[in-house]
């Protein structure tokens, strides 16, 4: 399903839309088009829809040896689909096919496209060669992803999923509750008992996913959820994952292309902030429910709109790691690793990655952990290379000059382009200026329960150690809005039906439905 040309040092790659499992791809662009989206790249923005009904999208191609830019241009060619098209043409038969669908064979599809992404390799190495094409990440990075994918796709797993969240017995059926319900004041008027047992259902519903760019995992999550829930769901994943409609589809298509999800699930690309789609998408009552992933401007952007709809916010956040006496003090270097862990996940794009180590200890203690960790990240930084935008490097650099210009700074590689670095800091810092790029914020205090009111609920995880200090401080943390309290090193960890963001959110995803 990818199409490919050169033309004059430019790749054109065309990639599908799945729209209600029916491949449709675009037209080849205008080549004045072409031109203004080359003259642009560096902006990596999405132009169009044009006049032939698609989106260009211009990258700048890097030398995936050197990680250095080849002064080339990849233009991503995306269908741009007519609004109605996302749209359920029959809402109500919809939903009512798809509560009729068994749970088994729900989990029993999930399987198959697991199997028919292993046996579709070469269309999974196509995604992996377009997401890396114009990556500032090793490509060791997204193979490690590809390989993963086909195992995130587990019948089994999303069964747990089910039953943690919903039950599936609620989800295939009506369930009574076991017990009668209480009469209400005006039927005892007339002394009006009901005695019909009282019922619950999880109903499906239709969903759209508008999802973030930051890691190619979150429209595969965003699809999951949807089909856990048995949902009408168009999934739109960010310009950075298009490529991964290809593999998707192709193997949902080859997983049985007549089945229920597969005939209900849309996976399609826009150019966010275009109303002549969103206008339609975000009015009230055209989804039940809605997932939004992504930046303060994206959140803001859908909430804006207003409305009724139930809105499931993914939004920006960030995390910390909480490293106690005892082990800064005995083990630097293992604090140093299993804290590394946390900070690198998504190379510092994840709500979960921790950007700010509070240690407990005196200053020149802080300042060797500092000096430790510069020394993990270096390894890190020659086992899965990468080299910041050039956005980035602008941003550290301001850092160090304001800022930051009074923290001692431990850096990997020559200025500008440093690999990582790690800056000792004895104030606070606001977190929303972090650049990303492998910077790690290390701030001593004396006790770790003085770190408490700089978490909020803008703290997405906190990893602590050692154990029975994160035991002792569990409760504390989780009262200041925190949702995650982990051991130090497993920030990235999970489980079927595992709460995102505080919430359970097969049960938001679902009607729950009295009967």
């Amino acid at each position: 399903m990818i199409d490919a040309r050169t033309i004059a040092g430019t790749q054109l790659v065309r990639l599908p839309a799945v729209v209600r499992g029916s491949v449709v791809m675009p037209p080849w662009p205008r080549v004045g088009d072409v031109r203004r989206v080359v003259a642009e790249r560096e902006a990596r923005r999405a132009h169009g829809p044009t006049d032939d009904g698609c989106y260009l999208i211009g990258r700048p191609v890097v030398d995936r040896d050197t990680l250095e830019l080849t002064g080339e241009t990849q233009v991503l060619v995306l269908p741009a689909p007519e609004a109605s098209s996302l749209l359920e043409p029959d809402p109500a038969g919809a939903l009512l096919e798809l509560a009729r669908t068994p749970v088994p064979d729900v989990l029993a599809f999930v399987d198959a496209v697991g199997r028919a992404l292993v046996s579709r390799s070469a269309e999974i190495a196509e995604a992996g060669a377009l997401l890396a094409a114009t990556s500032l990440v090793t490509d060791r990075a997204h193979h490690a992803f590809l390989a993963q994918l086909p195992a995130l796709f587990d019948g089994a797993a999303v069964g747990r999923m089910i039953e943690r969240d919903l039950g599936t017995a609620a989800l295939d059926a009506w369930s009574e509750i076991g017990e009668g319900t209480v009469s209400g004041m005006t039927a005892r008027f007339v002394d009006h008992a009901c005695r019909t047992p009282a019922a619950l259902r999880a109903v499906p519903t239709r969903q759209l996913h508008l999802t973030a760019g930051n890691a190619p995992v979150v429209p595969v999550v965003s699809l999951l959820w949807a089909w856990a829930t048995k949902g009408a769901a168009v999934i739109k994943p960010a310009a950075e994952a298009a490529a991964l409609i290809v593999a998707l589809g192709a193997a949902l298509r080859a997983a049985d292309p007549s089945h229920p999800l597969a005939r209900h699930t849309t996976l399609a690309y826009w150019r966010g902030g275009d109303r002549r789609v969103e206008t339609a998408l975000l009015a009230d009552g055209a989804f039940d429910r809605r997932v939004v992933w992504g930046t303060a401007e994206t959140v803001g952007s859908v909430t804006a709109r207003g409305g009724t709809t139930d809105t499931l916010i993914m939004g920006p956040r960030f995390s910390l790691s909480l490293i106690g006496a005892e082990l800064v003090r005995s083990d630097p270097e293992a604090a140093a690793r299993r804290a590394a862990v946390d900070s690198l996940i998504a190379n510092q794009a994840a709500c979960t990655s921790s950007l700010l180590h509070v240690v407990e200890c005196d200053a020149a203690t802080a300042d060797d952990y500092a000096r430790t960790l510069a020394g993990v990240l270096a390894g890190w930084d020659r086992a899965l290379p990468h080299h910041p935008s050039r956005r980035a490097q602008e941003r550290l650099t301001r850092l160090r000059r304001g800022l930051l210009g009074t923290a001692r700074w431990y850096v990997n590689g020559d200025w500008p382009e440093v690999s990582s670095a790690v800056v000792r800091t004895d104030g606070a810092f606001d977190l929303a200026h972090h650049p990303g790029s492998r910077l790690v914020l290390v701030r001593a205090v004396d006790d770790l329960r003085h770190a408490l009111p700089w978490l909020g609920p803008g703290v997405s995880t906190v990893g602590v150690a050692p154990e029975e200090v994160r035991l002792s401080l569990r409760d504390a943390v989780a009262a200041r809005g925190v949702d995650n309290v982990v051991p130090l090193g497993a920030a990235e960890h999970g489980y079927a039906g595992r709460p995102h963001d505080g919430m359970r959110v097969l049960s938001r995803l679902v009607r729950w439905v009295n009967g």
